[in-house]
């Protein structure tokens, strides 16, 4: 699909609000730990990822879709698998699960919030629209017809692009638009 200009003002407006929200959401989690008077830990932040990696096999996503849900890269979340047999088996579990709310039927499936909120992400943090898609695992063609069908999708995308991350960020070569974080680390961060 082409990228349209945005000339709907109230659609942008309403876009751009949305990925506040996003952005709000994000800033939620800090300032919970801050209330709690707690700094970030491995355990928990590795715990976090892990269940948005599980939650998003679960509605169909495939592994690097995964790995962009989590916020990690695919290669994170393999190692994951291979050293944490509970989380390959909840990983298992949940795409076994996906099958049950129809995502094994032949016909294409509309985009899922998660995955519609993956894609924004990865887009914010510098990458086209296309790769964008291919790392979440919806393919360009599902893309497509979404942002046809619905005039919100669309916005929201041409709005992830509006905010990415300026070049010289992209080229610093931070993919998952995360940056570091300083974590304080308890011990094993699978078993505490």
């Amino acid at each position: 699909m082409d990228e349209a200009t945005d000339t709907d003002a109230p659609l942008a407006a309403w876009a751009d609000d949305v990925l506040a929200h996003l952005d709000a959401r994000t800033r939620l989690d800090e300032e919970l730990l801050v209330a709690l008077g707690r700094e970030p830990n491995l355990r928990e932040e590795t715990l976090t990822r892990m269940a948005e990696a599980v939650r998003a096999a679960a509605l169909g996503i495939d592994a690097a879709g995964c790995a962009a849900a989590a916020g990690i890269p695919e290669r994170l979340l393999l190692n994951w698998q291979a050293l944490e047999p509970s989380f390959a088996e909840a990983m298992s579990a949940a795409s076994a699960l996906s099958g049950w709310n129809g995502h094994g039927e032949e016909k294409p499936v509309p985009l899922t919030p998660l995955e519609l909120r993956t894609l924004l992400t990865v887009i914010r943090s510098g990458a086209a629209v296309g790769a964008a898609a291919a790392r979440v695992g919806v393919s360009r063609r599902r893309l497509d017809e979404a942002r046809r069908r619905r005039p919100e999708v669309n916005a929201l995308i041409l709005a992830a692009r509006r905010t990415r991350a300026p070049k010289s960020a992209r080229r610093s070569g931070v993919s998952y638009g995360h940056g570091y974080r300083l974590l304080q680390v308890d011990g094993d961060p699978f078993h505490g």
